[in-house]
């Protein structure tokens, strides 16, 4: 009982510095000049030489080492309920001390968004033991299941980026809301996490650092790890934390149960009451998407874009 309640400590605490990393991203965007995502290397160069944001990265891959832990040793069941009241916290955090304001379609839908994840994670509570044997060299000489849970979520990114870089004119033009940016960040999101998963499997299973090395698992987290932080940055200082986040989070765990049945040959419960939760947590957020706004209402457009550091200088210079 102790070693359980000192793990569901560990994947909160876990969770929890993965959304103060957001916090720090969000500090770290008022600093950097407007972020493009057609230009990905100028994202990158900024994001790395900001000594805020690089904190930022520090503590988000220290929550990451310790979501592997939790992989390992609790049950998905348990950890994404934890994970869900780690995303309570921060969309309560943003809306009373950042001054976010969601109107009521967006909580309704941020409400569904925690409901779904909850449920999609208990859904797994009678799943039978995984397997993830891959080998790297394997994977390069038969990548078409890799490639097949990559592909959407690249597509995804890259349409949601060609989307968000558009430039509308006109005085009445409307920002994409961060629904766009969460289910593209989303995406990669979950990949990155489902390769946690696949080193937690490798390792429980050959306790061998070099064994992980050998998989493909470290190299798809870190690189669609990578492009999930180019999105999210560009997101933050455009978007509403708290709904990026909520989006990100909800996304990002769909992913990684949808992925876990290509890469892990995870099955979809057959049990009655596990299939009744996992189609339920789907549904809801399916729902969550239809009914979130696609565009910023102006008053919240204004409140949650970050001035950038170049755009703060030239007001004053112009004052």
């Amino acid at each position: 009982m102790g070693h359980d309640l000192g793990y569901a400590a560990l994947a909160l605490l876990s969770t929890t510095a993965y959304y103060v990393a957001f916090l720090v991203f969000r500090l770290a965007a008022a600093r950097m000049p407007p972020l493009r995502g057609s230009r990905p290397f100028h994202v990158a160069w900024h994001m790395i030489t900001d000594p805020v944001w690089f904190s930022g990265g520090l503590i988000l891959f220290l929550g990451l080492a310790y979501q592997v832990v939790a992989f390992t040793a609790m049950p998905l069941a348990v950890a994404q309920p934890i994970f869900a009241l780690s995303l309570v916290l921060l969309v309560v955090y943003a809306v009373w001390f950042l001054g976010e304001r969601l109107n009521v379609r967006e909580w309704f839908s941020v409400a569904l968004f925690v409901l779904a994840t909850i449920l999609i994670g208990l859904s797994a509570g009678s799943e039978s033991p995984l397997t993830a044997e891959t080998s790297l060299l394997d994977t390069l000489k038969a990548p078409w299941l890799m490639l097949a849970v990559m592909a959407p979520a690249l597509i995804v990114a890259a349409l949601v980026w060609l989307v968000g870089d558009r430039r509308a004119g006109g005085r009445h033009a409307r920002k994409l809301a961060g629904v766009a940016y969460g289910i593209g960040a989303g995406a990669c999101a979950g990949l990155a996490e489902a390769g946690i998963r696949g080193i937690s499997l490798v390792y429980e299973d050959t306790g061998s650092v070099v064994s992980v090395l050998a998989s493909p698992y470290p190299y798809l987290t870190l690189g669609m790890a990578g492009l999930a932080l180019l999105q999210l940055q560009i997101a933050l200082q455009r978007c509403r934390v708290a709904i990026v986040a909520t989006v990100l989070t909800v996304i990002g765990r769909a992913y990684l149960v949808l992925s876990s049945v290509v890469l892990f040959g995870e099955e979809w419960p057959r049990e009655s009451g596990s299939f009744a939760l996992r189609a339920t947590g789907f549904t809801l957020a399916l729902i969550a998407l239809a009914v979130f706004p696609r565009y910023e209402r102006p008053e919240t457009a204004e409140a949650a874009a970050v001035q950038p550091a170049s755009a703060l200088s030239r007001r004053s210079t112009t004052a």
